[in-house]
């Protein structure tokens, strides 16, 4: 940094305290300067100019500020003349980039627990990290992430090098032809000679409210051979740990939320059970859902609900059929439980659904 280099010593101990404000891992930042020195670019004299001591690369799991960040982003893409520099940067990417998370993401079982796993997990490399989450619309499960009003967002070419590499990660468990069906960026329009679409190997959709990959279901249901759970989830401690040294006060509830959708799919959610998933203790869990005012009781009701109100809207199944799917001991349970949370019993809900195609 501009006064001379600190010790990593130095930025050892600013990891344990990190700066107020968005914050970015520095593993994924080095990766822009490697891309740099790659193509003939000085990457550690662009970073020194963004405010970025080089010497913060050596620390394992160190922070930087999200402004420092965008800044030598920007300079990166003046430097290259490129607007798409972040498909560049998805391929230097290393096991260690991010994390423990990237040995969670290449031994999930299945893809869709690959993409869980990023969300679950999305902090490690930008805290907070907006609102990330998976849905599942017209046989496709699609991966987000937007930001609410005024919230500092990441620029245009860090977040798409992460739909890069999440679709990279995605070729490098089922092949090379693995394509999403769409794609959605916050970018206004397609920069001129765009290599996105060749990318991504399909439509791309500019000027979008939030950046989503779709991909088909079978795909991201498909077992993959190189899955294996036990080391997994023994990734994710890693991550739960380093999570809850450096950020410990980031919001557990969209966490449990993503947790409980994942988990309900294959039959109860006990709280011991989104604990482990979350690598951390269920006491802690319950304690951090509380200070954010909610209880983990409360977390699954929404959940639940919210997924029998996609599932009525689309005529999905009967509700005895979604009572026993989501839970519930009865379909007389799963209507109180309904009725309680929407104000409405499910087939009032479905027919006001029927009646507004918006919903």
């Amino acid at each position: 940094m501009p006064g001379g280099a600190r010790s990593a010593a130095t930025v050892d101990d600013e990891l344990r305290c990190p700066p107020d404000g968005p914050t970015v891992l520095a593993s994924w930042t080095a990766t822009v300067v490697r891309t740099l020195t790659a193509g003939g670019v000085d990457g550690r004299a662009l970073a020194i100019e963004a405010g970025i001591d080089p010497a913060v690369f050596e620390v394992e799991g160190a922070r930087l500020p999200l402004a420092a960040t965008t800044h030598l982003w920007r300079l990166a893409v003046d430097a290259t003349g490129d607007p798409c520099i972040g498909l560049d940067v998805a391929r230097h990417v290393r096991p260690s980039t991010f994390h423990g998370l990237s040995v969670g993401v290449v031994t999930s079982p299945r893809f869709r627990e690959a993409l869980e796993r990023i969300v679950r997990f999305a902090s490690v490399v930008c805290s907070p990290s907006g609102r990330t989450r998976l849905d599942e619309v017209d046989g496709c499960v699609v991966y987000e992430t937007s930001w609410p009003p005024g919230a500092a967002v990441p620029c245009h070419e860090s977040m798409e090098a992460i739909l890069a590499c999440v679709v990279r990660a995605g070729r490098f468990l089922m092949g090379r032809d693995l394509s999403p069906c769409s794609v959605e960026l916050l970018r206004a329009e397609s920069p001129a000679e765009s290599r996105f679409e060749a990318f991504f190997g399909c439509d791309v959709a500019y000027g979008s409210a939030r950046y989503a990959l779709a991909f088909p279901r079978e795909v991201t249901d498909a077992p993959l051979p190189t899955g294996c759970d036990e080391v997994a989830r023994t990734a994710d401690h890693v991550v739960g740990a380093y999570l809850e040294r450096v950020d410990p006060g980031s919001e557990i509830t969209e966490q449990v939320r993503h947790t409980v959708a994942a988990l309900l799919r294959d039959g109860e959610v006990t709280s011991a059970a989104v604990a482990a998933r979350l690598a951390i203790s269920a006491r802690t869990m319950q304690r951090r859902l509380q200070d954010e005012g909610t209880t983990f009781r409360d977390v699954v009701a929404d959940v639940r609900v919210a997924l029998a109100k996609q599932a009525i809207a689309t005529g999905d199944a009967p509700v005895h059929v979604l009572a026993d799917r989501l839970g519930f001991s009865d379909a007389t349970a799963f209507r109180r439980a309904f009725k309680r949370v929407t104000g409405m019993t499910p087939s009032e809900y479905a027919g006001e659904a029927a009646g507004d195609p918006r919903r």
